[in-house]
């Protein structure tokens, strides 16, 4: 349980050193390319990124999230896309 517990604080501690900018709009996939929630539109600022590719992750475990720049309409090179585990 302890290993855990540092294992999330690192994490947590690494992605508040993380300095991204940006607004950006995440996409759920199956795995034919198909959006899993056509209807609903996931935007995230700056590192939200994480928390809301979490959040798509634990709504659909088995999907790849994919993060565009709002701005460029780019796919967030380094970042995306993310295999849901």
């Amino acid at each position: 349980m302890m290993k855990k517990i540092g294992l999330l604080s690192v994490i947590l501690l690494l992605n508040g050193c993380m300095t991204l900018n940006g607004d950006y709009r995440l996409v759920a996939l199956d795995e034919n390319g198909n959006d899993l929630a056509p209807k609903v539109q996931m935007l995230a600022q700056g590192t939200g990124i994480y928390r809301s590719k979490i959040v798509l992750c634990k709504a659909f475990p088995k999907a790849t999230v994919r993060i565009y720049d709002i701005r460029t309409n780019e796919e967030l090179k380094g970042k995306s896309p993310r295999k849901c585990r």
